[in-house]
């Protein structure tokens, strides 16, 4: 069991300095205290994963928006926008791979996203990507709350 409140503060403080060197805002919208069923390092490693990403993909000074969902008492959704360039269709399964990328001049090992579908798929979640609103990339990771 972990606290999505601890692990969201935990990540955005992990992720402050890579946001700042690319001019980057994190907003995370305020949330009440949800207990997620991953405990909180876990948890906190999947967001760092998430929002670096975000940070490392979207638009120098541009910004990533992390927001959660838990209108319904069984399942929390935390959703995390940025306003990159997105990921191709072809390449929506294919980024979850270990060792395997989507087209990009960013740094990365290809590890990060294989991590976060294991680590969300074995406590019981998903994890999926879409277009954002803003132009890039969505990763929603669906998890029981407690």
């Amino acid at each position: 069991m972990g606290s999505l409140e601890l692990a969201l503060a935990a990540a955005r403080d992990a992720c402050a300095a890579s946001a700042a060197s690319r001019g980057v805002g994190i907003e995370i919208a305020d949330i009440q205290s949800i207990q997620i069923g991953l405990d909180t390092d876990r948890l906190t490693l999947v967001l760092v994963n998430l929002i670096d990403n975000a940070v490392k993909h979207g638009r120098p000074g541009g910004g990533v928006f992390v927001t959660v969902d838990a209108s319904d008492r069984r399942m929390a959704r935390v959703i995390v926008d940025d306003d990159g360039p997105g990921i191709a269709d072809a390449d929506s399964q294919r980024v979850f791979a270990l060792g395997k990328r989507a087209s990009t001049t960013a740094d990365g090992s290809g590890i990060g996203l294989a991590l976060v579908r294991l680590l969300v798929e074995r406590a019981g979640g998903r994890v999926d990507v879409s277009a954002s609103p803003l132009g890039g990339a969505r990763f929603v990771i669906t998890m029981s709350q407690l």
